[in-house]
């Protein structure tokens, strides 16, 4: 039901960004709102996918490949049926930063430092006349990265700063490219981190304030900078349905899920071919 969802809202705003100046304009907005709408169900697959896969690394390549396949069916239907040039970076590169993102986050939470116990004894040290012992911590035991994450047997303290630098990195890439619904869907992939890392009480009415608050004050904050009202807060509503329909997982063949990463592609392809007869 999900992924159902997710590729219809997926398509309307595909058809929204081909078709405009085909179709009246109340419809092409209520298109785009509904692609925006998608957001948060592709956010909670990449963070599930990235906990669950066998390998992240080929996760990561399968998800790139999907984005420069998009991105390239973006420009030849720019070049073949003049379709409208894009402005900005297809949603899988903001997807492709904030895996590197995840994996900076695994690195600071699932290897902790070593740490320093102190205990109070019940004599004096007969030496230094101390109630206090300091006992080392050793966290090398404390590995809880995903079953497909392996990372090199490098001292914790230049994984922490690999993990340092991969966030500056990230920001940077944020801050300087052309991105499509960039600080929302990078809140919204660390919204679901941090569900699936920590049970949290009453977790649907606590994120959903979160998620109303971050989405008020970013609309707020690009109305003062622009002048243009941001829609894309709307994805509120694509984050509850992910919250509120239940996930029914069914088996099926590696193939299958595959051959959902041509999807969004394809579907750029077919629509911009679809407006050109127009």
């Amino acid at each position: 039901m999900k992924k159902i969802l997710a590729y219809l809202f997926m398509l309307c705003g595909i058809i929204a960004m081909y078709f405009e100046g085909i179709m009246p304009d109340p419809v092409i907005t209520s298109l785009r709102l509904l692609g925006y709408i998608s957001m948060p169900f592709f956010a909670q697959a990449l963070v599930d996918g990235f906990f669950l896969t066998r390998n992240t690394y080929k996760y990561f390549f399968r998800v790139a490949f999907t984005t420069y396949l998009a991105q390239a069916m973006a420009l030849l239907s720019f070049l073949l049926f003049e379709s409208p040039q894009p402005r900005r970076f297809n949603i899988g590169f903001t997807w492709l930063i904030t895996f590197i993102l995840l994996f900076g986050l695994e690195l600071l939470v699932s290897l902790p430092r070593d740490r320093i116990a102190s205990l109070n004894l019940l004599s004096p040290n007969q030496t230094t006349n101390s109630t206090r012992f300091d006992v080392v911590m050793d966290s090398g035991a404390a590995n809880h990265l995903p079953k497909g994450m392996k990372v090199p047997s490098w001292p914790r303290s230049t994984l922490h700063g690999l993990a340092i630098l991969l966030f500056a990195v990230c920001m940077t890439l944020i801050t300087f490219l052309p991105l499509t619904m960039s600080l929302m869907s990078i809140m919204t992939v660390l919204i679901f981190y941090f569900l699936h890392r920590w049970k949290i009480d009453s977790r649907i009415f606590v994120v959903t304030i979160f998620y109303s608050a971050f989405a008020a004050c970013y609309t707020y904050l690009y109305f003062r900078m622009t002048g243009i009202i941001s829609w894309e807060g709307i994805s509120l509503l694509g984050f509850l349905l992910c919250l509120l329909i239940p996930e029914k997982k069914r088996k099926k063949p590696a193939m299958f899920y595959r051959s959902l990463y041509l999807v969004y592609p394809v579907c750029i392809f077919l629509c911009a071919f679809a407006a050109s007869l127009f």
